[in-house]
């Protein structure tokens, strides 16, 4: 008994991970991915994940397979898990705030009459340049300016 469990890593549940003799890439994977979900709906944020990839996760996760042949799978796999990572990451919370500043902004530009304004919404340097400045403020003035609540 205690020469096995030498040999395995196991999770909370008691379930190996990994094996030592055998790497299991597709298991690894799918061990990952739904930890990333349950990470995830954790932090209260499956709201955000896009109803594609909810959709691709339900599917394999109810497909339970055993092994996975295909690298485009497993590519997408890893896609999906980097969506997930994301999501629940700090770095990803001033660019949501970026995303969110350059959304209003080309409103009001908008309105006032300025042509190109709506282009803003998907300039993706406008919108590091509003996540960064965001992040500035919220340094000289408290991590208030980057929360959700200010609508």
């Amino acid at each position: 008994m205690m020469m096995y469990m030498k040999s395995a890593q196991y999770n909370a549940l008691s379930i190996p991970l990994v094996d030592n003799s055998v790497m299991d890439v597709g298991r690894l994977i799918a061990n990952a991915l739904v930890e990333a979900v349950r990470r995830v709906r954790r932090a209260r944020r499956w709201y955000l994940v896009d109803p594609l990839s909810k959709a691709f996760i339900r599917a394999y996760l109810i497909m339970k397979l055993s092994r996975v042949k295909s690298v485009q799978l497993i590519k997408t796999l890893v896609k999906t898990i980097k969506k997930l990572r994301d999501l629940i990451s700090e770095a990803y919370v001033p660019i949501k705030a970026g995303i969110r500043e350059a959304w209003n902004l080309s409103a009001l530009a908008s309105n006032w009459g300025h042509p190109g304004a709506e282009s803003w919404r998907n300039d993706k340097a406008f919108i590091v340049y509003q996540a960064i400045t965001l992040k500035w403020l919220s340094r000289l003035f408290g991590r208030a300016i980057l929360s959700e609540e200010d609508k």
